[in-house]
Protein backbone atom coordinates (compact mmCIF):
# COMPACT_ATOMS: atom_id res chain seq x y z
CA UNK A 1 0.00 0.00 0.00
CA UNK A 2 0.87 3.83 -0.82
CA UNK A 3 2.87 5.23 2.21
CA UNK A 4 2.57 8.84 3.15
CA UNK A 5 4.64 10.67 5.68
CA UNK A 6 3.63 13.59 7.65
CA UNK A 7 7.24 16.11 7.94
CA UNK A 8 7.14 19.18 10.46
CA UNK A 9 9.95 20.78 12.52
CA UNK A 10 9.16 22.48 15.42
CA UNK A 11 10.93 24.20 18.92
CA UNK A 12 7.33 23.77 20.99
CA UNK A 13 5.53 20.53 20.97
CA UNK A 14 3.47 19.59 18.05
CA UNK A 15 0.27 19.62 19.78
CA UNK A 16 -1.31 20.02 16.04
CA UNK A 17 0.37 16.60 15.10
CA UNK A 18 -2.48 14.91 17.18
CA UNK A 19 -5.37 15.19 15.13
CA UNK A 20 -3.90 14.41 12.11
CA UNK A 21 -2.33 10.97 13.79
CA UNK A 22 -6.24 10.45 15.17
CA UNK A 23 -7.88 10.82 11.64
CA UNK A 24 -4.84 8.75 9.73
CA UNK A 25 -5.86 5.98 11.99
CA UNK A 26 -9.60 6.32 12.08
CA UNK A 27 -9.48 6.46 8.33
CA UNK A 28 -7.07 3.12 7.40
CA UNK A 29 -4.46 5.92 6.16
CA UNK A 30 -1.00 4.36 5.85
CA UNK A 31 1.09 7.28 7.61
CA UNK A 32 4.67 8.03 9.59
CA UNK A 33 5.21 11.16 10.96
CA UNK A 34 8.48 12.64 11.40
CA UNK A 35 9.29 15.52 13.43
CA UNK A 36 12.59 17.63 12.43
CA UNK A 37 13.64 19.39 15.72
CA UNK A 38 16.98 21.81 16.67
CA UNK A 39 19.03 22.83 19.14
CA UNK A 40 16.02 25.07 20.62
CA UNK A 41 13.37 22.31 20.67
CA UNK A 42 11.81 21.69 23.85
CA UNK A 43 12.99 18.36 25.69
CA UNK A 44 9.59 17.42 25.69
CA UNK A 45 9.04 16.81 21.99
CA UNK A 46 10.91 13.22 21.90
CA UNK A 47 8.21 12.36 25.05
CA UNK A 48 5.25 13.96 23.00
CA UNK A 49 6.10 11.97 20.17
CA UNK A 50 6.41 8.93 21.48
CA UNK A 51 3.21 9.31 23.14
CA UNK A 52 1.45 9.51 20.19
CA UNK A 53 2.61 6.73 18.42
CA UNK A 54 1.55 4.59 21.58
CA UNK A 55 -2.05 5.90 21.45
CA UNK A 56 -2.62 6.28 17.81
CA UNK A 57 -0.76 4.07 16.61
CA UNK A 58 0.41 6.10 14.14
CA UNK A 59 4.93 5.82 13.96
CA UNK A 60 6.28 9.00 14.69
CA UNK A 61 9.82 9.28 14.57
CA UNK A 62 11.77 12.66 16.39
CA UNK A 63 14.99 13.58 14.60
CA UNK A 64 16.61 15.21 17.27
CA UNK A 65 20.41 17.16 16.47
CA UNK A 66 22.57 13.68 17.08
CA UNK A 67 20.07 11.62 15.23
CA UNK A 68 20.07 13.89 12.56
CA UNK A 69 24.26 14.45 12.24
CA UNK A 70 24.24 11.09 12.26
CA UNK A 71 21.57 10.69 9.33
CA UNK A 72 23.71 13.45 7.07
CA UNK A 73 27.11 11.53 7.58
CA UNK A 74 26.99 10.24 4.20
CA UNK A 75 26.40 13.83 2.83
CA UNK A 76 28.65 15.85 4.15
CA UNK A 77 27.92 19.07 1.77
CA UNK A 78 24.30 18.71 2.45
CA UNK A 79 25.24 18.89 6.40
CA UNK A 80 27.45 21.62 5.91
CA UNK A 81 24.62 23.27 3.66
CA UNK A 82 22.30 23.53 6.33
CA UNK A 83 22.86 25.42 9.82
CA UNK A 84 20.90 24.83 13.28
CA UNK A 85 18.63 27.16 14.20
CA UNK A 86 16.58 27.55 11.44
CA UNK A 87 13.08 25.96 9.40
CA UNK A 88 15.22 24.45 7.13
CA UNK A 89 15.45 21.38 9.21
CA UNK A 90 12.74 20.75 7.36
CA UNK A 91 14.78 19.16 4.71
CA UNK A 92 16.21 16.62 6.94
CA UNK A 93 12.80 15.12 7.55
CA UNK A 94 11.99 15.22 3.63
CA UNK A 95 14.79 13.21 3.23
CA UNK A 96 14.71 10.68 5.95
CA UNK A 97 11.51 10.10 4.71
CA UNK A 98 12.26 9.39 0.94
CA UNK A 99 15.53 7.20 2.42
CA UNK A 100 12.59 5.12 4.28
CA UNK A 101 10.30 4.58 1.09
CA UNK A 102 7.78 7.26 1.03
CA UNK A 103 5.78 7.50 -1.78
CA UNK A 104 4.75 11.16 -1.03
CA UNK A 105 5.60 13.68 1.54
CA UNK A 106 3.04 16.48 3.16
CA UNK A 107 4.78 19.44 5.02
CA UNK A 108 3.15 21.47 7.31
CA UNK A 109 3.90 24.10 10.09
CA UNK A 110 2.96 23.06 13.60
CA UNK A 111 0.41 25.43 13.65
CA UNK A 112 -1.64 23.94 11.13
CA UNK A 113 -4.36 22.26 12.52
CA UNK A 114 -6.84 19.39 10.74
CA UNK A 115 -9.96 21.30 9.26
CA UNK A 116 -11.82 17.97 7.64
CA UNK A 117 -12.64 14.38 8.46
CA UNK A 118 -9.89 12.14 5.97
CA UNK A 119 -7.17 14.60 5.39
CA UNK A 120 -5.45 11.91 3.53
CA UNK A 121 -7.03 10.96 0.90
CA UNK A 122 -6.83 14.28 -0.19
CA UNK A 123 -2.80 13.81 -0.21
CA UNK A 124 -3.43 10.70 -2.04
CA UNK A 125 -3.80 12.52 -5.25
CA UNK A 126 -0.27 13.35 -5.34
CA UNK A 127 1.35 11.27 -8.38
CA UNK A 128 -2.12 10.20 -9.59
CA UNK A 129 -3.05 10.92 -12.87
CA UNK A 130 -6.44 13.34 -12.74
CA UNK A 131 -8.50 15.60 -14.57
CA UNK A 132 -8.92 18.88 -13.19
CA UNK A 133 -9.91 22.65 -14.38
CA UNK A 134 -6.75 24.09 -15.15
CA UNK A 135 -6.46 28.45 -14.53
CA UNK A 136 -4.25 31.24 -15.70
CA UNK A 137 -2.73 31.55 -18.90
CA UNK A 138 1.14 31.02 -19.45
CA UNK A 139 3.54 33.76 -18.81
CA UNK A 140 1.06 35.81 -16.41
CA UNK A 141 0.24 35.37 -12.78
CA UNK A 142 -2.75 33.97 -11.22
CA UNK A 143 -4.20 34.63 -7.61
CA UNK A 144 -5.11 31.16 -6.33
CA UNK A 145 -6.10 32.85 -3.34
CA UNK A 146 -9.00 34.61 -4.90
CA UNK A 147 -10.92 31.20 -4.26
CA UNK A 148 -10.75 31.75 -0.48
CA UNK A 149 -13.50 33.98 0.86
CA UNK A 150 -12.81 36.13 4.07
CA UNK A 151 -14.89 37.55 6.71
CA UNK A 152 -13.90 41.48 5.76
CA UNK A 153 -14.12 40.65 1.80
CA UNK A 154 -10.21 41.40 1.46
CA UNK A 155 -8.98 40.31 -1.37
CA UNK A 156 -5.16 38.86 -0.82
CA UNK A 157 -2.50 37.78 -2.77
CA UNK A 158 -0.15 34.24 -1.58
CA UNK A 159 3.14 34.87 0.32
CA UNK A 160 6.07 35.48 -2.55
CA UNK A 161 3.46 36.79 -5.28
CA UNK A 162 4.80 38.70 -7.98
CA UNK A 163 5.17 42.21 -7.13
CA UNK A 164 4.54 43.58 -10.16
CA UNK A 165 1.14 41.74 -10.36
CA UNK A 166 -0.33 42.75 -7.26
CA UNK A 167 -1.26 46.24 -9.50
CA UNK A 168 -3.41 44.41 -11.65
CA UNK A 169 -5.30 41.94 -9.83
CA UNK A 170 -8.67 41.01 -10.72
CA UNK A 171 -12.17 40.88 -8.54
CA UNK A 172 -12.21 37.67 -6.42
CA UNK A 173 -15.90 37.44 -7.19
CA UNK A 174 -15.57 37.46 -11.16
CA UNK A 175 -16.13 33.88 -13.11
CA UNK A 176 -13.19 32.65 -14.29
CA UNK A 177 -12.65 29.51 -16.86
CA UNK A 178 -10.34 26.56 -17.17
CA UNK A 179 -9.93 24.35 -19.25
CA UNK A 180 -10.14 20.39 -18.09
CA UNK A 181 -6.28 19.03 -18.19
CA UNK A 182 -4.95 15.50 -17.45
CA UNK A 183 -1.63 15.24 -16.00
CA UNK A 184 -0.13 13.82 -12.83
CA UNK A 185 -0.26 15.55 -9.67
CA UNK A 186 2.96 16.82 -8.95
CA UNK A 187 2.18 18.84 -5.25
CA UNK A 188 -1.35 19.43 -3.95
CA UNK A 189 -1.14 22.32 -2.25
CA UNK A 190 -3.75 22.89 -0.01
CA UNK A 191 -5.51 25.80 1.92
CA UNK A 192 -5.52 27.51 5.02
CA UNK A 193 -8.54 28.97 7.18
CA UNK A 194 -8.35 31.55 9.73
CA UNK A 195 -4.72 33.35 9.20
CA UNK A 196 -3.19 32.25 6.17
CA UNK A 197 0.05 32.35 4.64
CA UNK A 198 0.73 35.86 3.45
CA UNK A 199 3.52 38.12 3.60
CA UNK A 200 4.51 40.62 6.48
CA UNK A 201 3.53 44.06 5.15
CA UNK A 202 0.14 42.59 4.13
CA UNK A 203 -0.42 41.77 7.77
CA UNK A 204 0.18 44.48 8.88
CA UNK A 205 -1.75 46.61 6.45
CA UNK A 206 -4.67 44.13 6.58
CA UNK A 207 -5.67 41.44 9.06
CA UNK A 208 -7.22 38.69 7.40
CA UNK A 209 -9.64 35.82 8.39
CA UNK A 210 -10.48 33.03 5.98
CA UNK A 211 -13.93 31.54 6.28
CA UNK A 212 -13.93 28.99 3.30
CA UNK A 213 -13.33 27.94 0.42
CA UNK A 214 -15.18 28.82 -2.54
CA UNK A 215 -14.87 25.88 -4.93
CA UNK A 216 -16.35 22.36 -4.37
CA UNK A 217 -13.24 21.15 -6.36
CA UNK A 218 -9.44 21.44 -6.50
CA UNK A 219 -7.63 22.62 -9.85
CA UNK A 220 -4.35 22.98 -11.75
CA UNK A 221 -2.72 25.88 -12.04
CA UNK A 222 -2.39 25.84 -15.95
CA UNK A 223 0.90 24.86 -17.89
CA UNK A 224 3.14 28.31 -17.56
CA UNK A 225 0.93 30.49 -14.98
CA UNK A 226 2.34 31.58 -12.22
CA UNK A 227 1.77 31.62 -8.65
CA UNK A 228 3.87 30.37 -6.07
CA UNK A 229 2.81 27.49 -3.10
CA UNK A 230 4.54 27.42 -0.03
CA UNK A 231 5.64 24.16 2.82
CA UNK A 232 2.07 24.68 4.68
CA UNK A 233 -0.13 21.90 4.09
CA UNK A 234 1.75 20.81 0.80
CA UNK A 235 2.21 17.07 -0.58
CA UNK A 236 4.63 16.47 -3.01
CA UNK A 237 5.05 13.30 -5.20
CA UNK A 238 7.96 11.27 -4.61
CA UNK A 239 9.23 11.59 -8.05
CA UNK A 240 9.15 15.83 -7.16
CA UNK A 241 11.20 15.76 -4.03
CA UNK A 242 14.98 15.97 -6.23
CA UNK A 243 13.50 19.45 -7.25
CA UNK A 244 12.36 20.77 -3.69
CA UNK A 245 14.92 21.97 -1.96
CA UNK A 246 14.21 25.05 0.88
CA UNK A 247 17.52 26.74 1.55
CA UNK A 248 18.35 28.57 4.48
CA UNK A 249 20.02 31.57 2.83
CA UNK A 250 16.63 33.36 1.39
CA UNK A 251 15.06 34.05 4.41
CA UNK A 252 11.31 33.14 3.94
CA UNK A 253 11.47 32.85 0.46
CA UNK A 254 12.87 29.23 0.68
CA UNK A 255 9.99 27.61 0.15
CA UNK A 256 8.24 30.36 -2.66
CA UNK A 257 11.34 30.00 -5.69
CA UNK A 258 11.26 25.81 -4.60
CA UNK A 259 8.11 26.38 -6.15
CA UNK A 260 8.68 27.93 -9.13
CA UNK A 261 11.29 25.74 -9.96
CA UNK A 262 8.73 22.83 -9.39
CA UNK A 263 6.28 24.50 -11.41
CA UNK A 264 8.96 25.15 -14.05
CA UNK A 265 9.77 21.61 -14.68
CA UNK A 266 6.35 20.60 -14.24
CA UNK A 267 5.20 22.25 -16.60
CA UNK A 268 8.36 20.88 -18.52
CA UNK A 269 7.07 17.05 -17.97
CA UNK A 270 3.22 17.57 -18.39
CA UNK A 271 2.90 16.78 -14.34
CA UNK A 272 0.24 19.66 -12.78
CA UNK A 273 0.41 21.58 -9.50
CA UNK A 274 -3.02 21.24 -7.78
CA UNK A 275 -4.54 23.85 -5.75
CA UNK A 276 -7.55 23.26 -3.06
CA UNK A 277 -8.20 20.65 -0.75
CA UNK A 278 -7.06 19.34 1.81
CA UNK A 279 -7.89 22.41 4.50
CA UNK A 280 -5.91 23.38 7.49
CA UNK A 281 -6.50 26.20 10.42
CA UNK A 282 -3.72 27.82 10.55
CA UNK A 283 -3.85 29.43 14.20
CA UNK A 284 -0.39 31.33 14.10
CA UNK A 285 2.11 30.90 16.10
CA UNK A 286 3.49 34.66 17.75
CA UNK A 287 5.46 36.37 15.10
CA UNK A 288 7.83 39.67 15.10
CA UNK A 289 6.17 40.75 11.83
CA UNK A 290 8.89 43.46 11.35
CA UNK A 291 11.37 41.07 11.46
CA UNK A 292 9.18 38.31 8.87
CA UNK A 293 9.22 41.86 7.20
CA UNK A 294 13.39 41.84 6.80
CA UNK A 295 13.80 38.23 5.93
CA UNK A 296 10.80 38.65 3.28
CA UNK A 297 12.53 42.14 1.82
CA UNK A 298 15.22 40.60 -0.75
CA UNK A 299 12.60 37.77 -1.85
CA UNK A 300 10.46 40.58 -2.91
CA UNK A 301 12.71 41.83 -5.06
CA UNK A 302 13.98 39.15 -6.40
CA UNK A 303 11.03 37.12 -7.26
CA UNK A 304 9.47 38.85 -10.66
CA UNK A 305 13.13 38.00 -12.02
CA UNK A 306 13.52 34.88 -10.90
CA UNK A 307 9.85 33.83 -12.53
CA UNK A 308 10.69 35.63 -16.22
CA UNK A 309 14.02 33.68 -16.07
CA UNK A 310 12.75 30.21 -15.13
CA UNK A 311 10.61 30.69 -17.99
CA UNK A 312 13.15 31.60 -20.24
CA UNK A 313 15.67 28.38 -19.19
CA UNK A 314 15.86 25.30 -21.49
CA UNK A 315 15.21 22.28 -20.25
CA UNK A 316 15.92 18.92 -21.99
CA UNK A 317 15.76 16.50 -19.07
CA UNK A 318 12.83 13.65 -18.62
CA UNK A 319 12.73 13.80 -14.65
CA UNK A 320 12.71 16.32 -12.01
CA UNK A 321 16.31 15.48 -10.61
CA UNK A 322 17.68 15.97 -14.56
CA UNK A 323 15.60 19.21 -14.83
CA UNK A 324 16.61 20.61 -11.60
CA UNK A 325 20.62 20.47 -12.69
CA UNK A 326 19.80 22.07 -15.91
CA UNK A 327 18.36 25.08 -14.23
CA UNK A 328 21.39 25.31 -11.62
CA UNK A 329 23.97 24.92 -14.23
CA UNK A 330 21.49 28.04 -16.72
CA UNK A 331 20.90 30.22 -13.63
CA UNK A 332 23.24 29.32 -10.68
CA UNK A 333 25.37 32.61 -11.01
CA UNK A 334 27.50 34.47 -12.16
CA UNK A 335 25.77 34.06 -15.51
CA UNK A 336 23.69 36.43 -17.74
CA UNK A 337 20.59 35.88 -15.87
CA UNK A 338 21.66 37.15 -12.66
CA UNK A 339 22.49 40.31 -13.92
CA UNK A 340 18.39 41.79 -14.18
CA UNK A 341 17.90 40.53 -10.97
CA UNK A 342 16.94 43.48 -8.70
CA UNK A 343 18.91 43.46 -5.25
CA UNK A 344 21.94 43.91 -6.00
CA UNK A 345 25.53 42.17 -4.76
CA UNK A 346 22.98 40.77 -1.57
CA UNK A 347 20.63 39.40 -4.07
CA UNK A 348 23.35 37.78 -6.34
CA UNK A 349 24.63 36.52 -3.22
CA UNK A 350 21.66 35.25 -2.29
CA UNK A 351 20.88 33.49 -5.54
CA UNK A 352 24.24 31.66 -5.88
CA UNK A 353 23.92 30.46 -2.04
CA UNK A 354 20.53 29.28 -3.48
CA UNK A 355 21.55 27.32 -6.15
CA UNK A 356 24.49 26.09 -5.00
CA UNK A 357 22.27 24.47 -1.75
CA UNK A 358 19.84 23.50 -4.95
CA UNK A 359 22.87 21.56 -6.69
CA UNK A 360 23.92 19.90 -3.54
CA UNK A 361 20.38 18.09 -3.07
CA UNK A 362 19.54 17.67 -6.65
CA UNK A 363 22.92 15.34 -6.72
CA UNK A 364 22.27 13.30 -3.45
CA UNK A 365 22.46 9.68 -4.47
CA UNK A 366 19.32 9.02 -3.18
CA UNK A 367 17.48 10.26 -6.56
CA UNK A 368 16.83 8.29 -9.66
Amino acid sequence: MPSTALITTTIHVPEALRGYARDAREHGRTVKVYVAGDQGTSAAVPDFCARLARDTGIECEYLGPAAQESFLAPWPALRAHLPWNCIQRRNVAVLKAVCDGADAVVTIDDDNFIAEQDYFAHCAAAGARLTLPAYGKAGVWFNVCRFLATANSYQFVPRGYGMAARADLEDGSAPVTGAPLVAPVAVVAGFWLGDPDIDAVTRLAHPVEVIRYRLDHNFFLAPGARCPFNSQNTTLARAVLPAYFLSPNVGRYDDIFASFVVKRIADHLGWGVSFGRPLVRQERNEHDLLRDFDLERSGMGLVDSLAEDLANVTLRGETFTSCALEICDQLEPPTRHVQSIKGGGDGRSALAAFFSGYRTWAELSVWP
